[in-house]
């Protein structure tokens, strides 16, 4: 059955908070849905070749192709990336460079409903802020309507890699300042945000309501 709003996550942690916070939302939708990962995925920047100029296929060899087609028969969107390095990751980075496909003179994405979700460590470190604009600056300019732009605090690789609290160059002290012990308290769950969690089942729900109104009219 066609997956009325696709959630895409470019987070590579497996169940990360990235993940759960788009499958609340496409759950709480009660639409028919699909939740897409893109490290698992092979889906390579955009090569600027302009192949896709005639039929807005893509005519790069990768995964993109089909996953396109499952977008251009999708109302909604949910987009969710990561913040290393100050920036959007680089999976959901390529995504948003190959969306251009479907772009091109058409303009197939317009008028679909979209949702942003980014995560960042937290107090201190860069990229949360500018990883929500730069996705929702590319939905937007797809022609999409951004319906929320969730952020999460997530965890920081330095949390779990075993070289935290002494590695001269580990994140801990930007998040945690003096107390760079690693402890259970210090990991975060997005379903202990409760604003952003309560923001992301209100905007399913949202996403679901738009949608009937549109069929209505």
């Amino acid at each position: 059955m066609q997956a009325r709003i696709i959630g895409i996550s470019g987070s590579p942690i497996k169940n990360s908070n990235t993940d759960r916070l788009i499958q609340a939302i496409l759950g709480s939708s009660g639409l028919n849905s699909e939740f897409i990962k893109l490290s698992k995925m092979n889906v390579k920047p955009c090569i600027a070749c302009l192949g896709c100029k005639k039929d807005n296929i893509c005519k790069v060899k990768d995964d993109f192709p089909e996953l396109a087609e499952k977008i251009r028969r999708a109302e909604a969107i949910v987009v969710g990336g990561y913040a290393p390095y100050g920036s959007v990751d680089g999976f959901t980075k390529a995504f948003l460079e190959r969306l251009f496909s479907l772009r091109h003179q058409n303009g197939l994405n317009r008028g679909k409903f979209a949702v942003v979700v980014a995560s960042g460590i937290g107090r201190g470190a860069p990229g949360l802020e500018e990883t929500g604009q730069q996705i929702e600056h590319a939905l937007t300019v797809d022609g999409m309507e951004i319906l929320g732009n969730l952020k999460i605090t997530g965890n920081t690789e330095c949390l779990v890699c075993g070289f935290g609290s002494t590695c001269p160059m580990s994140s801990l002290p930007w998040v945690f300042g003096d107390d760079i012990e690693v402890t259970p308290d210090k990991f975060c769950k997005v379903e202990d945000q409760s604003d952003v969690w309560e923001r992301a089942n209100e905007l399913g729900l949202e996403i679901a309501e738009k949608i009937k109104n549109r069929a209505l009219m």
